[in-house]
């Protein structure tokens, strides 16, 4: 997450008022959307000054950032020793992020503003995207491990199909909503992306050659 600064002039940070800004930024952009935070709303809001606001946040892109690292976190930390029911809760964290009003008020925006304040892209890139296609190389490298899935795999490849389809119906106006049915559909690309297929319902999953996959025997 966006780290706000440890001290303040010299002082210790006060975490009370660290809270309150971040609350009261989350409020605004659920409630209305991005362009409507400001450091003077929020400032008001939290019942601070906008120097206390901007001693944590040079600008409302970084604070953004902030709120949706402490609504969030970071990584889902999926290990259930099984590579389809792993992309499955993490597909599943991601449903519930990408139709959150934080996400579907606050996103559009804030990717827009990040175009021209490339520090702040690249903190939002780290701190936040970062670590959830992480959550996917690892699932992935787990199964490479296991001689489930063949070390040659494009793990990024996999990570793009199982997060771009999400995160353009979040940015884009006018597409479908993000939903299971759309879940699932990532997680068979990928599946098949892997060379294999998805069960569904726990049944043995075959490879191009018909053989069974031994991570479902």
């Amino acid at each position: 997450m966006y780290r706000m600064a440890a001290t303040v002039l010299g002082r210790p940070r006060h975490e009370s008022i660290d809270r309150a800004i971040l609350d009261a930024a989350a409020r605004i952009i659920e409630v209305e959307n991005y362009r409507a935070l400001t450091i003077g709303r929020v400032a008001q809001d939290a019942a601070t000054t906008r120097a206390a606001v901007y001693r944590r946040f040079r600008t409302t892109a970084e604070l953004a950032i902030a709120v949706l690292g402490d609504r969030f976190g970071t990584d889902p930390g999926v290990d259930t020793g099984d590579l389809e029911t792993d992309l499955r809760m993490i597909q599943q964290h991601r449903l519930e992020l990408f139709t959150h009003p934080l996400i579907v008020r606050g996103l559009p925006g804030l990717i827009d503003d990040l175009s021209l304040q490339p520090e702040a892209a690249r903190h939002f890139s780290a701190d936040f995207l970062g670590p959830r296609r992480t959550a996917t190389t690892r699932a992935v490298q787990r199964a490479m491990d296991r001689g489930a899935v063949d070390a040659s795999v494009d793990v990024e490849w996999i990570s793009d199909l199982l997060t771009g389809p999400l995160l353009m119906r979040a940015l884009l106006p006018g597409l479908q909503t993000i939903d299971t049915a759309l879940i699932e559909h990532t997680i068979s690309a990928a599946m098949t992306e892997l060379g294999r297929r998805t069960t569904g319902s726990g049944d043995d999953v075959l490879d191009d050659r018909g053989h069974a996959d031994e991570e479902h025997q």
